[in-house]
């Protein structure tokens, strides 16, 4: 939960104290400052009642400049308040995340026309608003409202007034993330219960003294208090964790120790707890064929780089399915399954793959882990190929010299180095996939599958090492994401004068590779946990990786 601290009036027009407030913010850890900024002249007339108090208060363009370039200096991120169109084109030079519109100017439409002329993402107050005065807002800004905040401008607001369970609503009804403008002195109770509502943002006041009796003193925090409010909301963001059932690592060593095992007889188990026995996956796993491997093509239609892609025409068909026919050449594999999510969005998916014969799994959408574990039981088959539907190339010569070093030697995983990225799969066996999902922290991150494999050091992992006399071979990118690289691939399979898409072999591919186009090695891959990696280094770690067993391949060999 981002944290942000309001100066509101309590500046009282005085740059010194304004700046000392953006100051007290950055010590006491807040993520942005905001305020708001007018020109009393523009933001309201001679006859309102509060006239006199905004023209005390207010502060020359000058003066705010020097509050943006005070923030920078320090590293605090300011969210300017706009409330007027004087202040709007005031901050045309300045870079900040978002601005911030009043609940004032909900229903201001030419103000929210102007705001969006000028494309800026929008904190978007609703304070007092109903279910109408937001959709009335929302379509003239849009998609440029980047959060909803709710809140209520009593100073200071009863708790019978917070109705904290409207933020569910906003979450829901908008699709938004939510923030909340606490106007209450508490720094623990109520932030705390809107952390765990998942609120995205809360708001508060803050001066340097109350004692000063700033004019929105009663609902402000002296900075040693807003320490302490970021400090509880740090501490306490610990205890949500990863928002996934899935135990903890300090809860891993107990696994072995409560669950009880499965002794004697295969066929009619004595379960009870035991030093010895086989935990349940082991006994369920028992009788799986080890030579049987099937692939789960791994596949969803959620892309935004290029939408729909593997839809997208190919040769003789759409593109997964295309991949589906080529891949199916393979001598090996004992199954293919299209193995996309239960979401309507990917069902029109499965119905192709249906229409055409191929047997379809709905799984998790994030965990790709869950899905190929799935894949595997479903067909009580030891070995599964995670085979991404956006590689189209992937070849089932390389598939089936993956499965005799998988079978032949006990393996857990297997994967290809040195080849084209796009042409290759990985192959695991289901224990260990069960291994992997169990020690993840978060298996909706198994997206990042491969990563998991690196970091794990137990796996019994074997390599296919091609070797070619084109040291940039694996810079070739044959993997579709973006309309570039689908051209790419048109244009190999023209080159290669294949009518069936099946029948293009790695030789093929190989020759009539282009090398002017290299993926670029200095380029950052993202990991789990928000961390990246040079694709170098990431490539330079794969080919590293702790192998029981290398088996050399050349095109001779094909």
């Amino acid at each position: 939960m981002k944290i942000i601290a309001e100066s509101a009036f309590n500046h009282q027009g005085n740059l010194d104290y304004l700046l000392k407030l953006a100051s007290a913010a950055k010590t006491a850890g807040a993520d942005y400052f905001t305020v708001q900024i007018y020109s009393t002249d523009f933001f309201c007339d001679r006859a309102y009642s509060k006239y006199e108090i905004c023209k005390e208060t207010e502060h020359s363009a000058e003066h705010w400049s020097d509050l943006y370039r005070h923030c920078q200096s320090i590293g605090m991120e300011l969210i300017p308040c706009v409330l007027d169109n004087w202040a709007l084109d005031l901050i045309g030079t300045w870079k900040f995340d978002f601005i911030k519109l009043h609940a004032t100017d909900l229903l201001n439409i030419p103000f929210l026309l102007a705001i969006k002329e000028k494309k800026y993402p929008v904190i978007f107050e609703t304070q007092c608003a109903t279910k109408k005065d937001i959709n009335e807002a929302l379509s003239i800004l849009g998609d440029q409202v980047s959060v909803l905040f709710h809140g209520f401008s009593n100073y200071p607001t009863e708790y019978d007034d917070l109705n904290l369970d409207a933020l569910d609503y906003l979450k829901l009804e908008w699709e938004k993330p939510t923030g909340f403008a606490d106007h209450t002195q508490d720094t623990l109770g109520v932030p705390v219960m809107l952390l765990a509502k998942g609120t995205d943002f809360i708001e508060k006041h803050i001066t340097i003294s109350r004692n000063d009796r700033q004019y929105d003193w009663q609902v402000s925090l002296e900075p040693h208090e807003f320490a302490v409010m970021v400090n509880n909301i740090r501490q306490y963001s610990k205890t949500l964790g990863s928002g996934y059932k899935h135990p903890v690592q300090n809860e891993m060593p107990f696994r072995t120790v409560m669950y009880k095992k499965f002794t004697g007889d295969i066929q009619a188990p004595v379960v009870v707890r035991s030093n010895t026995g086989a935990d349940y996956y082991d006994w369920k796993y028992r009788n799986y064929d080890k030579s049987k491997v099937v692939g789960a093509v791994i596949a969803r239609l959620k892309s935004q780089r290029l939408k729909q892609k593997v839809f997208l025409p190919l040769c003789n068909d759409l593109m997964v399915f295309d991949m589906i026919s080529r891949v199916k050449t393979s001598k090996k594999l004992s199954g293919i399954v299209l193995a996309s999510s239960w979401l309507d969005e990917d069902k029109p998916l499965l119905s192709e793959g249906e229409k055409r014969g191929i047997s379809t799994y709905g799984g998790d959408p994030l965990s790709v882990v869950e899905r190929l574990i799935s894949v595997a039981e479903s067909n009580q088959a030891w070995g599964v190929f995670r085979i991404t539907g956006d590689n189209p190339l992937t070849d089932p010569v390389i598939i089936d010299h993956m499965i005799d070093l998988f079978t032949e030697n006990k393996l857990d995983y297997v994967r290809a180095n040195n080849l084209p990225f796009g042409i290759t799969a990985e192959l695991f066996s289901v224990k260990y996939l069960i291994d992997l999902y169990t020690k993840m922290l978060n298996p909706l991150q198994s997206e990042y599958l491969t990563w998991f494999v690196l970091l794990d050091k137990e796996g019994r992992k074997g390599a296919i090492d091609f070797n070619s006399d084109l040291p940039s071979l694996f810079k070739v990118n044959y993997s579709v994401d973006y309309e570039t690289e689908y051209t790419r691939v048109k244009r190999l399979i023209s080159k290669t004068g294949k009518q069936d898409f099946s029948a293009i072999s790695l030789k093929d591919i190989i020759e009539n590779s282009e090398f002017d186009n290299l993926m670029d090695t200095e380029s950052e891959i993202k990991l789990p946990g928000q961390t990246k990696m040079k694709y170098m280094d990431f490539i330079s770690e794969l080919k590293s990786m702790s192998y029981i067993i290398r088996k050399p391949l050349s095109l001779g060999d094909l």
